[in-house]
């Protein structure tokens, strides 16, 4: 009796543990629409956006690889993604026509009037959790919001014909909230933002010549003391430096397009198999801890029953015993099947790749390649920047440029 009663105990309990309930249909959301400008934006308040290629996220690199990939995070996976998701939040916010320019570049490198930021809180296929930051030219912080989106499922069907992001509604969900931060500002505001940037650029190029028409308030903003002179020889030629800068970063960004192009197919095919390798793991990892409970429960049933009894209830505290080993045994083979899973995600998201190759550019008649990393390639130029405008100026270099200097950087004349 006592053992029939553990056992009526033991089902009682796997309908109250987690995981072990008749699982329940949840409502979808409403879909996320866009946003479209519904007439051409005056030029006065077209803001010029840069998405910075966002953090990965990564665990401290003393963390060993293997414990971060059991918590879902594959190196080679989230390095890709840093510059992948970026250039689909580029995509969406140029398809709305609210914005100016819009482009991506590496970290810390922007000088437009919005910056936008962000770091991969978690990516497995099925969830996507990004931190995005948005800040002016000024440095005034517009809105800091963590996103995050289940998969749309209908985006891994094979049948479907047009291909779409399965994260898509996250992208139009950050581009409409830019958009409303946008429509606060008034047409003056917005002006000064884009005069800050222009003064930014040239107190970064020709810090000697230009930091006097900025200054910081106490929360650290830029503010604009003055502006040039209309026929200013000096910032006409910050002018023709800035549309130079400007095209170089067009080259990158088609850099950043061909590689989001080469990685879509790999990458939809690692989120499609992810999608269903967290569902399955997320399955086994119960079937798990369930059938553990129930092996654990069934034999402390079967070691506390008496030992007497009829036939009967020898044999049923027999059943019990070798039923219970048996559960558990199966949930540890599930759970060594889940490490399979793991392993399978592990093989896949070292299979992408985020070599960078070196680029070449043509500066005053010299041709340079620039080679290492984007971060690398990007500093190089704008330091060269920098001493073209020096020697064709006069002025001094900045300090920090020879200080500085990239070693990645060779000159073919």
């Amino acid at each position: 009796m006592r053992l029939q009663n553990g056992i009526t105990c033991l089902a009682l309990v796997a309908l109250v543990l987690p995981g072990c309930a008749t699982t329940s249909s949840s409502s979808k959301a409403p879909a996320v629409t866009l946003i479209q400008a519904a007439t051409e934006v005056p030029e006065e308040t077209l803001l010029d956006v840069t998405i910075e290629v966002f953090d990965p996220g990564l665990l401290d690199p003393s963390v060993p690889v293997t414990k971060a990939e059991k918590q879902g995070v594959f190196p080679e996976v989230r390095k890709a993604e840093a510059r992948f998701i970026p250039y689909r939040l580029k995509q969406t916010l140029q398809s709305t026509g609210n914005w100016g320019a819009v482009r991506v570049m590496p970290q810390g490198t922007s000088s437009a009037e919005l910056t936008v930021t962000g770091e991969i809180l978690k990516s497995t296929g099925k969830d996507l959790v990004v931190e995005v930051q948005v800040r002016d030219a000024s440095e005034e912080i517009w809105f800091e919001k963590r996103y995050k989106q289940e998969a749309d499922v209908q985006a891994y069907s094979p049948d479907q014909v047009k291909k779409q992001d399965p994260f898509h509604e996250l992208y139009s969900v950050i581009a409409n909230d830019l958009l409303v931060e946008r429509q606060k500002r008034k047409q003056g505001e917005l002006e000064e933002l884009r005069n800050i940037a222009d003064m930014r650029f040239a107190a970064d190029v020709a810090p000697v010549a230009f930091e006097d028409y900025l200054s910081r308030d106490r929360k650290e903003r830029y503010q604009l003391e003055h502006l040039p002179a209309e026929d200013d020889s000096m910032m006409a030629r910050i002018t023709e430096i800035r549309e130079r800068d400007f095209t170089f970063i067009d080259t990158l960004n088609e850099y950043y397009a061909t590689f989001t192009t080469s990685m879509a197919e790999p990458y939809d095919n690692w989120r499609s198999f992810s999608y269903e390798e967290q569902l399955a793991l997320e399955k086994l990892r119960r079937q798990a801890r369930m059938q553990k409970i129930v092996g654990a429960l069934a034999i402390f049933g079967a070691v506390v029953a008496p030992g007497g009894g009829s036939t009967a209830e020898r044999v049923a505290r027999d059943v019990a015993l070798i039923g219970g080993m048996a559960a558990i045994q199966s949930g540890m083979a599930k759970s060594q099947e889940a490490k399979i899973h793991v392993e399978a995600l592990r093989e896949l998201g070292g299979s992408l790749d985020v070599e960078v190759a070196p680029l070449v550019v043509e500066v005053e008649g010299e041709t340079l390649r620039l080679s290492g990393t984007m971060e690398g390639q990007f500093a190089d130029w704008r330091e060269m920047l920098r001493k073209i405008y020096a020697e064709e100026t006069g002025l001094p270099v900045d300090p920090n440029f020879e200080a500085g200097q990239a070693a990645g950087t060779s000159v073919d004349n």
